[in-house]
């Protein structure tokens, strides 16, 4: 009798694939999507931690945890082209993102309580109020947290996802309106005699916002980083919530609603003078060509050339 062993050749390309692996970024983006929501609702509306010192960090840190294990588990090389976290022109990224920042936070905030009193009401108070001193740092990790969150989830996930259908332009704008939405609740927790007025101006102005880290995303990253929007989005709520010109707003949230009509339509001004130029910059420019300026306007330019004449010298045996 004759024993015939056959082996099976495996083909080592060939791999078990996890349907997490290969599941469409629409579908995943609804996922992390639903999960950040029902975490946010409930850390604002059962919980109440938005009264608390925490206030909602939970919905702020584990959906963020959550979408960037899943990456790290089964989808580790979409983390720079999904997410947008990469150290690519991470320097410049960061110096302009705190440039921008600092303009439309210390702008639109401060400038709006300060051009009010110098044109329109000389007796409304400018004294600096910090809210939250002792808890200053805390709050910063905070916002941070959020940043990574929201740019993540709704510049990186949603609106890479949209583009797999959509083009750029309409994908910004979907990303953006949920980025709206998704700022609704604070409004309805803090009440009022306007809530639905409250509603539609937070969702208006958060979703103008999400246009503009959109476009910063896109266009002016050329959808290659989420460093710069995350530090604009974590500076302008840091600002915005802690420090405070006058004696309103200090609700809690986004401060898009005022007592004050005409400190309102002020600020409201402010806002479009900062917004509409910087968005139209971003726009048209790309990061490669402010940081080429910048290194021109401080002599890297020359510096570069010095160092090329220098090496054509030697390779010519000139020196």
């Amino acid at each position: 009798m004759v024993t015939v062993q056959t082996q099976e050749l495996i083909d080592p390309t060939r791999q078990d694939v996890s349907p997490w692996s290969s599941i469409g970024l629409i579908k995943l983006g609804g996922i992390m999507l639903l999960i950040a929501v029902i975490w946010r609702i409930v850390d604002q509306f059962v919980l109440g931690l938005g009264d608390t010192w925490m206030n909602i960090f939970p919905s702020k840190l584990f959906p963020f945890l959550i979408i960037l294990i899943f990456f790290l588990k089964y989808r580790p090389r979409e983390i720079e082209s999904v997410l947008g976290l990469t150290r690519d022109k991470i320097q410049a990224q960061f110096a302009l993102g705190l440039l921008i920042g600092i303009i439309f936070a210390v702008g639109i905030d401060f400038g709006g309580s300060i051009v009010y009193t110098l044109f329109l009401d000389s007796t409304y108070p400018l004294q600096l109020h910090i809210l939250n001193e002792e808890l200053l740092g805390y709050m910063f990790i905070f916002f941070l947290t959020n940043a990574f969150l929201e740019e993540t989830l709704f510049r990186g996930l949603l609106l890479n996802a949209f583009k797999t259908r959509l083009t750029s332009t309409v994908s910004i704008m979907l990303s953006a309106i949920i980025f709206g939405l998704w700022h609704a609740g604070w409004p309805i927790i803090n009440g009022g005699t306007d809530v639905l007025g409250q509603v539609t101006s937070m969702v208006f102005f958060t979703m103008l916002l999400g246009i503009f880290f959109g476009i910063y995303y896109e266009r002016f990253s050329s959808a290659s980083s989420l460093i710069g929007p995350i530090t604009i989005h974590t500076i302008i709520n840091f600002i915005s919530e802690n420090f405070k010109i006058g004696p309103e707003p200090v609700i809690q949230g986004p401060d898009l609603a005022f007592s004050n009509g005409g400190l309102m339509v002020t600020t409201l001004l402010m806002f479009f003078l900062i917004f509409v130029p910087l968005g139209l910059f971003l726009w048209k420019y790309k990061i490669e060509q402010v940081t080429a300026f910048w290194q021109k306007l401080i002599g890297g330019e020359n510096t570069a050339k010095t160092d090329d004449d220098i090496s054509n010298k030697i390779m010519n045996n000139e020196v």
